[in-house]
Formats: structure tokens, sequence, C-alpha cells
């Protein structure tokens, strides 16, 4: 019965060392795999705080704009105009420059 039981035993340990070496490699899988999904889920939650902050800041700029286009408009203070190109910008400049030496 001794021999019985030690050619049992041995499969026995070998099935038992197999399973232990899946379980293993099944938790190392499981473990990179969780790594994996944490890192993407950061740099999604990252992405959109970041899509969320400028639209916030965005839009604060335009209420804040607002807000300062009524006051200058309250104050009587003339509407700002920016010049569409650097050359329409010197446009003025040289005009008054050419006045000034023809006269």
């Amino acid at each position: 019965m001794n021999i019985k039981t030690r050619y049992i035993s041995l499969p026995a340990l070998g099935l038992a060392l197999l399973i232990l070496t899946g379980c293993e490699a099944a938790e190392q899988s499981a473990q990179e795999l969780f790594d994996e999904t944490v890192e993407k889920t950061t740099e999604a939650a990252r992405e959109l705080v970041n899509e969320t902050l400028a639209d916030a800041m965005e839009q604060m700029n335009e209420t804040i704009d607002g807000v300062q286009d009524d006051v200058d408009r309250t104050l009587g203070k003339p509407e700002k105009e920016e010049p569409q190109t650097e050359q329409e910008a010197d446009e003025p400049i040289l005009t008054e420059k050419a006045r000034t030496h023809e006269a």
C-alpha cells in the first residue's frame, strides 16, 4: 500500500504544483491588467479635467469681457476697435506722419 500511495502522491503533487503555478500566472496577469486600467483611467480623468477647466476658463473670460464692455459703455468710453492686421494698425501712424510733413 505504501507504494500505491507514493505513486498517487507524486502525480497529485505535480498537479498541485501546476495549479499553483497557473494561479500565480493568473494573479500576475490580473495585477498587470489592473495597473493598466488604473493608468488609462487616470489619464482619461486628467484629460477630462483639463478640458473642463479650459472650457470654464474660456467661459469666464467671455463673461469678464462682457462685463468690462458693459462697464465701459456705462462710463461712456468708446468701444475698442481692434485692427485686423499689423499693416492696418500702422496706417494711422503713417497718415499722421504724412500730415505733419505736408504742413
